[in-house]
């Protein structure tokens, strides 16, 4: 797993930011679940796809026909998925993307990505990385690892927790693919976060 601090100019991360608060509520539940696909060469919609072809050269991915990506935001102490392989979820066969990454823009507690060694069809996991949450910190890894979010506790997530919820804990999640994934749609072709379309873009 690679880490890169200061991943982005700081101008695109505040940009980026933005965006996502204009999302306000729309989808938060189901955010982990709301993918969108951005192919080769395709023109950046808003600052966020602006993002992920910004992160898109940081992760160097090879024979990649686009990214998959979507905006991750949960509480810790009520983390949605547990650890888990990416996957093409809709399709006939059994694909992983070439490589999986997150970008981070803020600091919570709690919310440590980690990857394992495990993959599918192997045995258990022998080694675990993790990653804290830091503003413009960017993680990128093989897109066959196990890997999930820990809890506030830096645990393996279970159940909510009691007690306050704390900081919401929000990422650009962003997978490259050598084909794409079934049934993911353009931002424009999923009529979702519509807010998103209100940018700037920088000169």
């Amino acid at each position: 797993m690679r880490a890169i601090d200061a991943a982005l100019p700081d101008r695109l991360v505040r940009r980026a930011r933005a965006a996502i608060s204009r999302i306000g509520a729309e989808r938060l539940r189901s955010s982990y679940f709301t993918t969108f696909w951005l192919p080769s060469g395709a023109e950046p919609e808003h600052s966020l796809e602006e993002a992920v072809l910004a992160l898109w050269k940081l992760a160097g991915p090879r024979a990649c026909a686009g990214a998959e990506w979507w905006v991750g935001r949960a509480h810790t102490t009520r983390i949605p998925v547990g650890f888990h392989f990416d996957q093409d979820v809709k399709g006939r066969t059994l694909r992983h993307p070439e490589l999986s990454s997150v970008f981070f823009f803020n600091r919570v507690r709690g919310g440590q990505l980690a990857v394992t060694d495990q993959v599918p069809g192997s045995g258990p996991a022998a080694r675990l990385e993790t990653i804290v949450p830091r503003r413009n910190r960017y993680a990128v890894f093989r897109g066959d690892l196990l890997h999930g979010v820990l809890d506030v506790r830096g645990r393996t997530p279970g159940r909510p927790l009691p007690g306050p919820k704390g900081r919401l804990r929000v990422t650009l999640v962003v997978n490259f693919w050598r084909r794409r994934p079934t049934d993911v749609p353009t931002w424009r072709e999923s009529g979702v976060y519509r807010s998103l379309s209100r940018r700037q873009r920088s000169r």
